[in-house]
């Protein structure tokens, strides 16, 4: 009898916590949860001990009378299975209310929201680029020339961007991004791409033309803090529409590489834009003429067994274009970014030059990293023609300007060296003894601009030809953050007065650089 009134007593008590007294209102539905099944432990092992004491008084009785369970047993009994059941659903609401919250995710990847089926995210991503440029022996000044060679030390906001980039319905990928650095504002990127089938998708908007390998390099990792001379004769960025595709080596799994693919076997991307000329990016277009451009790549010893081979990649790529007096864009020295080639100083005599004409471009280019090591080189003719006026006759000339490059780099802390910059083992820490990665590097490039182009442009304000060499180091504090130094020198060909050479740039520059 006495059990059987404290069995009572604590299913009233269940019964008023089930309640939800103001004390209980205030704390979490996971801790309700909690309680309500500790609860019902409790309950069920009161439960069981109070059968076994029954059973006990049963034994004692006739057989007919212990048939008859006790009518306080059948009570707790049925609310014990409401509290089971009230447990039951309340874990179904939970579950069904997970499914439906979305991921919130931050780290160096950027700020990253994911649906809970995992068919939609959005990322947030940022990058700030701090240069600064001293120039060596600048300030000398040869006899009979113009001070051309006065150059001005100076720090440059180099990069400063903030973008949204993410996939929508799984296969919609989609990036916007804006660029603050340099003093001005623009679109750098915006463009989508489907991605429905491996083989064939296609991207729409803004974005870089598949021609140069060194412009198709993230902007962020670069092994110097300037391209080389052959992504000057290529446009940078267009608007416009691409097809592409990759293809994983038969026996293996193919995987999305985004509109230009370096992982797979074999990828391509034909594409039409508005066409910006050399070293050119445009917003909009003047004339029906469209740029045609397209670039094969391979990693012909993928999954081949040959370890020293894997990273071996080798393309080709090609555009073709008829401008209608378009107009033409000046190109600067590599690292020191000063200006090389004028087109709009023009020689005595000439009232305009403008791009009128057949244009097109051959780009062989490869890169090989292995382990530590790394090789990057491509080579471009770019032949277009030119319509001038001088001395009140118009004419055209067929300007065919080259470009060349060659890189090598090597990680010196071990650390595998990749097209897509170094990923150290450990971030830097000093406390922690961590020292971050380091690479070294040293590159050869060189531009010669047909000779033909100085009927039209000023000889002694355009050069005819730049070869420079540089050497660079690199430490990576993390994934995100990058310090790098380059020295660069360049010998020119021409441009300066009197048909002479103009002095030798010698430039030392830094740059820390952050990218989440």
């Amino acid at each position: 009898m006495q059990n059987r009134w404290s069995l009572l007593w604590a299913a009233g008590v269940g019964s008023a916590w089930l309640g939800l007294a103001p004390e209980a209102a205030a704390i979490t539905a996971e801790q309700r949860f909690e309680k309500l099944e500790r609860h019902i432990l409790e309950l069920e092992r009161r439960l069981e001990a109070s059968e076994e004491e029954n059973q006990k008084l049963r034994s004692n009785k006739p057989a007919a009378a212990s048939t008859t369970p006790e009518p306080d047993v059948k009570a707790l009994d049925k609310k014990v299975k409401i509290l089971e059941r009230k447990l039951e659903v309340a874990d179904e609401v939970a579950i069904e209310n997970a499914k439906k919250t979305p991921k919130l995710e931050a780290g160096s990847n950027g700020i990253r929201f994911v649906s809970p089926d995992n068919e939609h995210v959005v990322r947030l991503r940022g990058s700030v680029q701090a240069d600064y440029k001293f120039f060596m022996d600048d300030n000398q000044t040869p006899a009979g020339l113009h001070n051309t060679s006065n150059l001005a030390d100076r720090f440059e906001l180099k990069q400063a961007r903030i973008w949204l980039e993410g996939t929508l319905w799984k296969f919609l990928d989609f990036k916007i991004m804006p660029d603050f650095g340099n003093g001005r504002t623009i679109l750098a990127d915006a463009f989508i791409d489907a991605h429905y089938f491996h083989f064939a998708s296609a991207n729409f908007g803004k974005q870089k033309t598949p021609i140069s390998l060194e412009r198709l390099q993230g902007d962020a990792d670069g092994t110097f803090l300037e391209r080389a001379y052959p992504t000057y004769l290529a446009s940078n960025r267009d608007i416009g529409v691409m097809l592409h595709g990759e293809f994983a080596k038969p026996g293996y799994q193919t995987e999305y590489g985004g509109p230009v693919d370096f992982k797979n076997f074999f990828s391509y991307q034909l594409g039409v834009f508005n066409g910006a000329g050399d070293n050119g990016s445009i917003d909009t277009d003047i004339d029906d003429d469209k740029e045609f451009a397209g670039r094969l790549w391979t990693h012909p010893f993928q999954h081949g067994g040959i370890a020293a081979l894997e990273g071996l990649g080798i393309g080709i790529a090609g555009s073709w274009e008829l401008p209608k007096r378009a107009v033409l864009v000046n190109i600067n020295s590599a690292i020191g970014q000063n200006r090389i080639l004028d087109y709009g100083q023009l020689g005595t005599g000439t009232n305009s030059l403008v791009a009128d004409g057949d244009h097109y471009r051959v780009y062989p280019q490869a890169y090989w990293y292995y382990g530590p090591y790394g090789l990057m080189g491509e080579y471009v003719l770019s032949s277009q023609q030119l319509l001038g006026r001088r001395n009140g006759q118009t004419g055209r000339i067929q300007q065919d300007n080259t470009a060349w490059q060659v890189q090598a780099s090597y990680v010196i802390t071990g650390e595998d060296n990749t097209f897509q910059s170094v990923k150290p083992r450990q971030a830097f820490n000093p406390f922690n003894g961590q020292w971050g990665a380091w690479q070294v590097a040293a590159r050869w490039s060189e531009l010669d601009i047909d000779d033909d182009t100085f009927v039209y442009v000023n000889p002694s304000r355009s050069v005819s030809k730049a070869t420079a060499w540089a050497l660079g180091v690199n430490w990576f504090l993390t994934r995100n953050a990058r310090l790098m130094a380059d020295y660069e020198q360049t010998y020119f060909d021409g441009g300066a007065a009197g048909g002479r050479d103009r002095p030798t740039e010698k430039v030392f520059a830094t740059r820390f650089q952050l990218v989440f």
